[in-house]
């Protein structure tokens, strides 16, 4: 197999190129561009290595070749309760758009198996589209006691923190929230104020009664 050289932040590493075609679109489409005349072919060699973006770090890419490659010098395959490590492949695979790894990783990565606090999985859940967990995310915070604080904020965003307190005040005080037995209480509030898929008729919770107050 053709091997090519990539720089990760200080870190060379070779790859085959081929592994990398069949998984992405987006190096398929980069090996297929034939370099100018008379310049080395970009990851031909140690010295012309393909640099890979900032925002990818040695420690994300090598947790994807872990998936890519599960035996390769990089390690053994990354553990099914490897969850840091799948959030890893996650963001990679969405970045090259490996749909095959993308689909792996999002099966890899239940909301209630994974050891993170709800406002951390809520603005992984919008920053990486991980769209099974935006309901969850958003309904722990909604029953939780303390309200959305300043350092909350700054994780999710101005605007998502604004959301979710809209969500916690949509029950009209503190002793519903804390009534609210049903985990579904608050269904209704996010899929409007987050704009989600609306549930079939037969899932569609009225909050009210779910508290015996309809």
């Amino acid at each position: 197999m053709q091997a090519h050289g990539f720089q990760v932040e200080d870190r060379l590493f070779r790859l085959p190129r081929q592994s990398l075609e069949a998984q992405s679109p987006v190096f398929k489409d980069m090996f297929a561009f034939p370099p100018p005349p008379g310049v080395d072919i970009e990851g031909s060699s140690d010295e012309h290595p393909i640099v890979l973006p900032d925002v990818v770090t040695v420690e994300d890419f090598k947790r994807l070749i872990k998936v890519l490659l599960p035996t390769s010098y990089y390690g053994t395959r990354l553990p099914k309760g490897d969850h840091d490590g799948w959030i890893s492949v996650l963001k990679l695979s969405r970045m090259w758009q490996m749909e095959e790894l993308h689909r792996a990783a999002l099966n890899h990565l239940k909301y209630s198996a994974v050891r993170k606090g709800a406002v951390e999985k809520l603005a992984l859940a919008l920053e990486l589209e991980i769209e099974h967990w935006i309901m969850p995310g958003v309904n722990e915070l909604a029953r939780r006691s303390q309200p959305i604080s300043i350092e909350d904020a700054q994780i999710l965003g101005l605007e998502t923190a604004l959301k979710v307190a809209a969500v916690r005040e949509s029950l009209i005080s503190e002793s519903l929230r804390l009534r609210a037995g049903s985990k579904d209480a608050f269904t209704p509030f996010i899929t409007k104020i987050f704009n989600l898929p609306v549930p079939e008729v037969s899932e569609v919770i009225d909050p009210l009664a779910s508290l015996g107050m309809s």
